[in-house]
């Protein structure tokens, strides 16, 4: 068969995620429209492309609210108009970015019997690793395992720009050039584990140790929290904004270990972006992070060990000399994933769903 006409619904925006995606499922010959998810989709592309495969990224949207009557309603509503896609064989895939982090709370919560449904209307799952595939498996109750694929998440190298070499970038935010640097980077929440990261991080001698804390605070008091806890200390910065896209490479050239101490999580963007600046990594060992990275170029910690993160903080200063080497490793293994393999796994998705139908 032809390559299939394919909608995305993501909330990805500009993030290079989507856009490098979809221009290499074009490269690959499929036509793909993007479009924002909203509660009434089906009218967004309706007339407008006759899709074979709906491919939806973030689902929450779908269901958001504090009322549980109205967000049942809404399920229904995304039931009938996924039933009716099904109806004319348009083939339904879903990738799995966030599950336990993002749908577990109040507002944006999956019930046990939705899971179910989506784990039966839905042809197709894509995760970025084997630990979401489990777990996905297990909450949907997904008899066929086989419609549950392990496609990994792309690299970011030469997607955003990278000419600032590290001692102009520390020069820039005003960081001292012998200092080992620590980066906490991306939207702020309390699940991702920044607060009990600065607390750790503050107990590292101010002579040895510099910490960048960059990105939008989400949650409503987190960023007073922040200012409080770093007052006094001249070792932390604090930019709590979203960074544009061209400074992104300050704050990952200024570096040399970015931290992701996640205490809840499915997969992350910003371990593929710092692994695409060639830099070693702080994270917890275990889900996405012991699937993704390994002792070459990240220090893992358990999670369950309350000194575990200061301990490989430390370990990180000691071996201050072997750093550059760890981000090498990470760089190198981020290479393996590039956007024409993603995209041409993800095509091997949409080709199962109709085979299997046929």
């Amino acid at each position: 068969m032809k390559n299939p006409n394919v909608v995305f619904l993501s909330d990805l925006g500009n993030n290079p995620y989507r856009n490098l995606l979809i221009d290499n499922l074009k490269y690959q010959g499929f036509r793909v429209v993007d479009y924002f998810p909203t509660s009434i989709f089906l009218p967004k592309f309706w007339g407008k492309i006759k899709p074979e495969i709906l491919h939806l990224h973030h689902i929450h949207f779908f269901f958001l609210g504090s009322n549980p009557f109205k967000r049942w309603i809404k399920f229904f509503i995304f039931v009938i108009q996924i039933l009716i896609l099904k109806l004319v064989n348009v083939k339904i895939v879903w990738t799995v970015h966030e599950w336990s982090d993002k749908y577990q709370g109040k507002w944006g919560e999956i019930y046990p019997f939705w899971s179910v449904s989506f784990g039966r209307l839905f042809d197709g799952f894509i995760v970025h690793c084997q630990t979401t595939k489990n777990a996905i498996i297990r909450d949907l109750r997904i008899e066929n395992q086989r419609k549950v694929f392990v496609v990994p998440h792309g690299h970011y190298i030469n997607a955003y720009k990278n000419d600032c070499d590290q001692a102009h970038a520390r020069q820039l935010l005003a960081v001292p050039q012998e200092h080992v640097v620590f980066l906490l980077f991306g939207n702020i929440y309390r699940s991702k584990g920044t607060l009990e990261a600065i607390e750790a991080f503050k107990q590292l001698p101010k002579s040895t140790a510099f910490l960048l804390v960059a990105g939008f605070p989400v949650e409503d008091d987190i960023e007073e929290i922040i200012r409080h806890q770093i007052k006094g200390y001249d070792n932390i910065l604090f930019t709590p904004k979203p960074i544009d896209d061209d400074d992104i490479q300050i704050y990952m050239n200024a570096c040399d270990c970015f931290m992701v101490p996640y205490k809840v999580f499915t997969t992350s963007g910003v371990t593929l972006l710092g692994m695409s600046f060639g830099k070693a990594c702080i994270a917890p060992r275990m889900g996405y992070f012991s699937d993704v990275l390994d002792e070459s170029g990240a220090f893992l910690y358990d999670l369950e060990d309350k000194d575990g993160l200061l301990q490989v903080m430390k370990l990180a200063i000691e071996r201050q000399a072997a750093l550059a080497e760890m981000g090498k490793s990470n760089l190198e293994k981020a290479q393996q994933w590039s956007w024409e393999y993603v995209a041409a796994e993800t095509a091997k998705v949409y080709r199962w769903c109709f085979k299997t139908s046929s």
